[in-house]
């Protein structure tokens, strides 16, 4: 029997996980105006919403970090984020709200070290991410000199770099080195594409998950994740007893 038949026969589960299981989304674009995420407050606040409704009690917002495209200042963030969490107490959201930053390896990783200008969370970890186009020249340096530096690497959305379906064990040497790697839930929901939920399937399969996300910019990433609150894999994950969300 297939694992979606299996599912389908499965009735005590047939309305999803809850997500307050997780309890953290680590992993979303939330702070309005400054990325491809929510273009303003009013919309931030919607998902904020939709997010609490899924049942979340935290969000560490991870706005992007770009030396080219989102060149944003980390040290402005926490005054951003404090505006967001006012406005979502004001209309009586209880999430707990902080901010972190998904930072791009690109070629300011270096300057970056030096100047210490990353967004980190939790005890000192900084989500990254690569070009979904290729893999960046250097990519073990950077990894290197950042986990040199002090940082807990935690990789965003690993399913999604489609280049290395058929070179797997680039996963393994990143998973050997200690870094973390966060699936985003509506991957599992056909979201992407089909190639990017078999990744996802293996790399859930060869338990390399640690973390979840919802990586919401808009709401058509709330609808796409409570379509994934269905997913055997989702349910699979949940109860690997891997996910770390909790402890952040």
């Amino acid at each position: 029997m297939g694992l979606f038949n299996w599912f389908s026969k499965d009735k005590g589960f047939s309305k999803g996980i809850d997500l307050s299981i997780l309890h953290t989304d680590i992993h979303s674009h939330l702070i309005p105006g400054i990325d491809d995420g929510s273009p303003d407050m009013e919309t931030s606040l919607a998902l904020l919403k939709e997010l609490e409704s899924l049942g979340y009690k935290k969000v560490i917002t991870t706005p992007h970090v770009k030396t080219e495209l989102f060149q944003n200042d980390v040290t402005r963030l926490d005054d951003l984020c404090a505006s967001l969490q006012r406005a979502a107490k004001f209309e009586g959201i209880k999430l707990d709200i902080e901010v972190g930053a998904e930072h791009l390896l690109d070629e300011g990783v270096t300057d970056r070290i030096e100047k210490g200008l990353f967004k980190t969370f939790g005890q000192n970890y900084l989500l990254v991410e690569i070009p979904f186009v290729a893999p960046p020249f250097g990519l073990d340096s950077y990894i290197f000199e950042l986990q040199l530096a002090g940082y807990k690497l935690i990789l965003a959305h690993p399913e999604r770099y489609l280049y290395w379906v058929n070179d797997f064990n680039q996963f393994v040497r990143l998973k050997d080195s200690g870094v973390l790697f966060q699936l985003n839930i509506m991957s599992l929901s056909s979201y992407f594409g089909k190639d990017v939920l078999h990744l996802a399937k293996k790399l859930i399969d060869n338990n390399m998950i640690e973390l979840l996300g919802t990586d919401t910019h808009a709401m058509r990433h709330i609808e796409a994740t409570q379509k994934a609150c269905s997913s055997p894999l989702l349910k699979k994950l949940i109860e690997s007893g891997r996910i770390i969300n909790k402890e952040f």
